[in-house]
């Protein structure tokens, strides 16, 4: 069938470049080409990441790595310790996905699209269906 079903859910509340990214993705695990989707799903981690204060640069000049975004996202209260399993699961895919010559199972890319889909969901969605009900999410926005 084409074009092919794009698995996933469109995220409501995502910044302009990320839901292109996510839509790019989808539309990859849609084609089958798995490793390319987790390529993707791998650069939405650190987007996720600098959107939610990390510096894009490190002292190096050179983007933070995959570790620095966890570990910065877990300390910003985006994620919590116990998605840093499944949230480590979409670097470590990505991961392999970027530096190994195999491609990737489907089983392996379906787990990182759902990871991914969460973690957009958790950073993305739900602050912006606050947003929608009028409720402030941060600070700033309630003053």
């Amino acid at each position: 069938m084409y074009p092919p079903v794009r698995p996933f859910a469109r995220v409501e509340g995502l910044p302009e470049a990320d839901e292109r990214i996510w839509d790019e993705a989808r539309t990859c695990f849609g084609a089958s080409a798995y490793t390319a989707a987790v390529m993707l799903c791998r650069k939405l981690l650190l987007h996720v990441a600098v959107d939610k204060g990390l510096s894009p640069r490190n002292d190096k000049g050179r983007a933070p790595s995959f570790k620095e975004c966890v570990d910065h996202l877990e300390s910003e209260g985006v994620i919590t310790r116990s998605m840093l399993s499944w949230v480590d699961r979409i670097k470590d895919v990505g991961n392999e996905a970027t530096h190994e010559i195999n491609p990737l199972t489907k089983g392996d890319a379906e787990a990182v699209g759902a990871f991914t889909q969460q973690l957009l969901t958790l950073a993305y969605a739900l602050d912006n269906m606050m947003r929608e009900q009028g409720v402030p999410v941060s600070d700033e926005e309630s003053q």
